[in-house]
């Protein structure tokens, strides 16, 4: 494609070049990403070293990078991490990658924590553990147990909760939704489910497919981790506790139907109008 005593302003031109050739929807921005990877710096510095050139062991992870990403791999599995509310994650295939619209639920938690000096949440399908770590991150006061069926992802999680300095007010559990999850209390549970219909993951772009599927699907109709959470939430939550749940935007108000019983159910919308993030109080 390119060698190496050449420009890092040529090399991101024709990697650019490269991925638009393979159908790649932001070749330009993969290209930089990747390339501040490989050169371990931020995305900010790059333009200063546009008449740089790079080595040739530099070159050829470059290039191992460009060819996963035509591919079809994730940036952020490519590099082996991910940004979540200005924190940086470690991700792998073994938990989904954080997604920006999912910062939503952070905020919200962190308004009802300090609004009510709220101590105990529960994240449950933590995955990476980014809502956990987060909220626990960003709140001082809180203890955040946060449980997943997988050992592998909750492997990722804890290292994720050493790497941004709060795994001592972050209690991992490997437990089947609540199952694991015995005599204790919470003021907020946090969730961000499985909820892709069956229909809906055939139909979803390419890249996606390199994330655990088990992580994406929840039955014919998306419901059936909501319909654990609506069935089982309430007796683990405080009186006036607050339940906040990510949403399959498509399906939002067959959701909130199942939270009829609590005191109230509320829908936010993200930042594209969407519906994102259901809001219901214990009674």
């Amino acid at each position: 494609m390119c060698q190496t005593e050449q420009n890092i302003f040529t090399i991101l031109k024709q990697a650019t070049e490269f991925l638009t050739s393979h159908n790649i929807t932001e070749a330009q921005l993969d290209a930089e990403v990747l390339l501040c990877g490989v050169l371990k710096i931020k995305r900010n510095k790059l333009a200063t070293l546009r008449q740089e050139t790079i080595s040739q062991e530099q070159y050829q992870q470059y290039q191992d990078y460009l060819n996963k990403r035509i591919k079809g791999e994730p940036v952020d599995y490519i590099l082996g991490n991910s940004e979540f509310m200005g924190l940086t994650f470690k991700v792998n295939p073994n938990v989904l990658i954080p997604r920006p619209e999912t910062e939503l639920i952070v905020e919200q938690a962190s308004k009802f924590i300090k609004g009510n000096n709220f101590k105990q949440v529960l994240d449950l399908c933590t995955g990476s553990g980014a809502i956990a770590v987060s909220v626990a991150k960003y709140n001082d006061n809180v203890s955040v147990t946060a449980s997943d069926i997988s050992t592998k992802a909750l492997q990722v999680a804890k290292e994720n909760a050493v790497t941004n300095n709060v795994s001592n007010r972050v209690e991992f559990l490997e437990s089947n939704m609540f199952d694991n999850i015995i005599d204790k209390k919470f003021d907020i549970i946090i969730s961000n489910p499985p909820y892709v219909t069956e229909k809906e993951y055939k139909g979803l772009e390419k890249e996606l497919f390199f994330e655990p599927k088990n992580a994406f699907i929840a039955g014919e109709d998306g419901l059936d981790f909501y319909r654990i959470i609506a069935e089982n939430s309430a007796r683990y939550l405080n009186p006036k506790g607050i339940l906040l749940l990510e949403l399959n935007a498509n399906i939002s108000l067959q959701i909130a139907d199942l939270f009829n019983e609590f005191l109230f159910v509320k829908i936010l919308k993200d930042y594209s109008g969407l519906d994102r993030i259901l809001i219901a109080q214990n009674g």
